[in-house]
């Protein structure tokens, strides 16, 4: 059975820097197996930097980023390995991340033998099972990406992430491009795989996906967190200006 503290993705005074510019500054974060949190903000405020940072996708780190106790920031590439078999993020963009020429399929069994995993086949009732779980015909799995939805497509990147069986899922904008019943689908997925010990970073710009979903939020302006609290607090009584404007822009009923 694995020691399930020793897989705690642990940040501390992150900066993440771009040519001359700083997009990510002094960040802290501890995320560790069955914890939820939220990273939410603007367009431009650095989310998508972030969780590409922490799986070592943008080169310009300084601070520490720790996994299983090791430190990786100025770690040579070969020492990222367990971080990248354990952690898994589903793109905001699944068309870029997606690889054209390969079948679903092919897709899945792809992410699995990066993680060291037994392959699949294209009939694999596992395969098939996890694309029933992400809304999904297994029908699906010998289509081409170019010729499924974008919403389908969205699913995918999601399905090919928890191929791989992290401990801990980045999720980026991951509903997006769903209409709202597929979206709570994979939401309710998300708060299920969490109570099975999956550790979930979810970056968002919508509120509303994340009472009940995670515990813990953070808000993202300009690189930097300006307001760190509970997710009914941050509903409740949001203290930033940012906090506030995305609150406002979740939708009521009249």
């Amino acid at each position: 059975m694995k020691d399930m503290s020793r897989e705690t993705l642990s940040v501390r005074g992150l900066t993440v820097t771009l040519g001359a510019r700083a997009v990510i500054r002094d960040l802290d974060l501890e995320l560790r197996r069955g914890d939820a949190i939220a990273v939410v903000g603007p367009s431009g405020a650095g989310k998508s930097a972030l969780v590409r940072a922490l799986v070592c996708l943008e080169p310009g780190l300084s601070g520490s980023l720790r996994f299983g106790g090791l430190e990786l920031v100025g770690a040579p590439s070969e020492a990222w390995r367990p971080l990248r078999r354990r952690v898994q993020l589903c793109w905001q963009d699944s068309l870029a991340a997606l690889h054209p020429q390969l079948p679903v399929a092919a897709l899945l069994d792809e992410a699995r033998l990066l993680a060291g995993l037994p392959r699949w086949h294209a009939k694999a009732p596992e395969l098939h099972a996890l694309l029933r779980r992400v809304a999904l015909d297994p029908a699906l799995a010998r289509r081409l990406p170019g010729s499924l939805s974008g919403g389908q497509r969205q699913r995918i990147a999601l399905a090919r992430a928890l191929a791989a069986e992290p401990a801990i899922l980045l999720a980026d904008e991951i509903t997006s491009a769903l209409d709202r019943p597929v979206a709570w689908a994979l939401i309710d997925l998300l708060r299920e795989l969490r109570g099975g010990g999956l550790g979930l970073l979810m970056v968002t710009h919508d509120l509303s996906l994340l009472p009940g979903t995670v515990d813990q939020v953070l808000v993202l302006a300009a690189g930097e967190v300006v307001e760190r609290s509970a997710v009914r607090e941050l509903i409740a009584a949001p203290q930033h200006p940012v906090s506030r404007a995305l609150r406002a822009a979740v939708p009521r009923l009249p």
